[in-house]
């Protein structure tokens, strides 16, 4: 029980603390809270109470105390987890307006209240599993079958891939819980209780996985995130470093050369040679050094809202030319349609433009880009940039957004800062950046941009 309810409550509070701005998160949390809830009461005057009166860091005369608790636990395991399912499944299902889902909200109150006053607390909880059973049984049934549905009807395939998954590995444990819980207490197997554990818990472990292995309920990105924007700013204080010591050097070279430019023509052959090939040399330093504190200071995004196909021509009409010359063909598939999105106008087009050029790069003469946009998750809108070019092995696909890592071979103008600059710019405009390639195929790069404020 003691694991139960720890599995239970860290995952609430996991989905709580990166979806509280997501009404369906808030639920999902209640849910999991509500079926801790009544392994946490049992733990308390089963495990806890013992030990600590055995200690004498309680006496018996705080019973009462956690009686109550062990009793409101078990009242809000049996009654609120109902509620708690019932409203997350309708609105994660996306079925129903807000003003219906507060209506809903507001009138499952009205018998959560009557199981309130057929509950007695003390001296021992006893509920009245008749009418447990024809409040909780129906709840759980509809809410599963506003998930099936919702599925059922979805039209984007990354939101109905999502929807399938969660139905799959969640409505088990869940159904199961109502079989050994509700059913069990109904008909008279009491005993059978207690084998509500193993759903529940499979049910936390699961939401666990989902969000850590699978990016499912919206943790995964927030770790990634978090783990590059530590590496971002470990990098952007060596590299600033860097090139603050770098340009003392050019400075110093630069000065020296303006001095020895009078004395030039004094020189012979060689020795205005060597003079050209320093000036180069200061001044192709110079540019590297500017071009790599151009992608490594730190981003400041300003977030407004823009029309998502102009952002997207613009870039494209930058590179026209340069696909004129290598015979490169554009396909646009704006299913999408002519939307708003919300991003740094500036930073989001040099996105873009690094995309394509990548894209460009890696394609023979003749080759085809496809840019297609559509809806993703929640309120998102995503851009897809679909070259069939060289494509990356999967070896380097786990490193190309890594500062400095790049596939093309080293040159003065190519420094493996153009992805790490992009996946920087989109998780801190609230999108992302993914990327799916395959040698000799091709390669997909998938941004997704949220649409509200948020």
């Amino acid at each position: 029980m003691v694991l139960t309810f720890f599995i239970l409550y860290t995952v609430a509070a996991i989905i709580y603390i990166n979806n509280r701005e997501k009404d369906w998160g808030k639920w999902l949390s209640l849910l999991l809270f509500s079926f801790g809830s009544g392994a946490f009461g049992k733990s308390l005057v089963e495990s806890f109470f013992p030990y600590l009166v055995k200690y004498n860091f309680v006496t018996l005369d705080h019973e009462f105390l956690f009686q109550i608790t062990y009793s409101l636990g078990s009242f809000f395991n049996q009654n609120v987890s109902p509620y708690g399912f019932m409203m997350f499944a309708a609105t994660y299902s996306g079925l129903f307006s807000k003003e219906k889902l507060r209506l809903l909200g507001s009138l499952l109150l009205i018998p959560l209240f009557i199981m309130f006053f057929n509950t007695t607390f003390y001296p021992q909880v006893s509920h009245n599993w008749i009418l447990v059973a024809v409040w909780a049984i129906p709840c759980f049934l509809i809410g599963t079958f506003f998930m099936i549905y919702s599925t059922k009807v979805e039209k984007n395939n990354e939101k109905k891939k999502d929807r399938k998954l969660f139905n799959y590995l969640l409505l088990p444990p869940f159904l199961t819980n109502v079989l050994t819980n509700y059913v069990g207490h109904a008909v008279g197997l009491t005993a059978m209780w207690r084998l509500n554990a193993i759903p529940v818990a499979i049910a936390g472990i699961t939401c666990f996985v989902m969000m850590t292995k699978m990016g499912v309920l919206g943790v995964r990105l927030k770790i990634e995130k978090q783990a590059f924007d530590n590496k971002m700013q470990v990098f952007n204080s060596g590299s600033g470093l860097l090139n603050h010591a770098v340009k003392n050097q050019i400075y110093k070279i630069n000065s020296s050369l303006f001095l020895l430019r009078p004395y030039r023509d004094q020189l012979n052959a060689s020795g205005k040679e060597a003079i050209d090939i320093i000036s180069r040399s200061s001044d192709h330093l110079t540019n590297m050094v500017d071009r790599i504190q151009s992608k490594t200071k730190e981003i400041h995004i300003v977030r407004s809202k823009q029309n998502f196909n102009k952002m997207i021509d613009d870039s494209i009409e930058d590179i026209q030319m340069d696909c004129e010359t290598k015979r490169v063909k554009i396909i646009k598939n704006y299913n999408a349609g002519n939307i708003d999105v919300i991003c740094d106008s500036a930073h989001t087009k040099e996105v873009f433009l690094n995309i394509l050029n990548n894209a460009l790069e890696a394609l023979k003469e003749g080759g085809e880009i496809e840019v297609l946009t559509d809806f993703g998750k929640s309120d998102n809108v995503i851009v897809v940039f679909t070259d069939n070019g060289l494509g990356i092995s999967q070896n380097n696909l786990r490193r190309v957004v890594d500062p400095f890592f790049t596939t093309k071979g080293k040159s003065g103008t190519n420094f493996g800062l153009g992805l790490a600059y992009c996946y920087h710019v989109m998780t801190k405009s609230g999108g992302n950046l993914e990327i799916e390639s395959e040698l000799n195929k091709g390669t997909s790069v998938k941004l997704t941009f949220p649409m509200n404020e948020g």
